[in-house]
């Protein structure tokens, strides 16, 4: 099966993938054929050719081919980088495997989150959630139980709080949150901060109190 990590604004539509299967299972299909397996879509003719001008189809003697661009080699891939790939494939459990870096800074004070994650987002961290928010990628399971609590929220806005809540911890060990608040709870559920027997909150996190560097574990 053809994998789209990453897709744009082309490839996430749901005829564009149904097509690229549908070729990839067929041979020397022509336009009629393709209108009959699809005869509930509208503008058929103009989508292809879009698809034809951004490379991903070919035509040739009135006939349809697939020309994606599969990924064959991990050596300059990117972080958020669209990728083709068949997960039968022996390079998708090398990709399944990659972790990447990241980082998240904001506006009012110096504070840095540095997470790790998999090249498919879908690992439960504070960038993979504002990355998936903002391109309205599906969540993750574990994805969708921060969006219960924190929503579609304004990720400047919520790093505000996380990292203000986030900072005290250079000068307590322990921090008591006595009314219920959104950020600290995202902060358990991502389990950078957790609750003790005393009801407080401890920091679940490598804190570099010089260089104000969160890293999760």
């Amino acid at each position: 099966m053809i994998t789209i990590i990453n897709p744009s604004r082309l490839t996430r539509q749901p005829f564009f993938q149904e097509l690229i299967h549908y070729l990839d299972h067929h041979e020397e299909v022509i336009l009629r054929e393709i209108k009959r397996e699809f005869a509930g879509v509208s503008n058929i003719d103009r989508s292809i050719e879009e698809y034809i001008k951004a490379g991903y189809i070919r035509r040739e003697s009135k006939r349809y081919y697939l020309t994606l661009p599969f990924l064959d080699n991990l050596s300059d891939l990117r972080l958020d980088q669209e990728v083709f790939i068949r997960d039968t494939s022996p390079i998708y459990q090398e990709l399944q495997n990659l972790t990447f870096e990241t980082s998240l800074s904001n506006q009012t004070n110096a504070a840095v989150l540095i997470e790790s994650t998999d090249f498919a987002r879908d690992h439960l961290t504070l960038s993979n959630y504002f990355y998936k928010m903002r391109q309205q990628y599906p969540l993750s399971v574990e994805q969708k139980r921060l969006y219960a609590i924190l929503g579609d929220v304004n990720p400047e806005y919520a790093l505000k709080y996380m990292t203000s809540f986030l900072l005290k911890y250079g000068r307590k060990e322990e921090l008591l949150q006595k009314r219920r608040d959104i950020f600290v709870d995202s902060l358990v559920e991502l389990g950078y901060i957790c609750q003790n027997k005393t009801g407080k909150y401890e920091l679940c996190m490598d804190f570099d109190k010089e260089k104000l560097l969160f890293r999760a574990k």
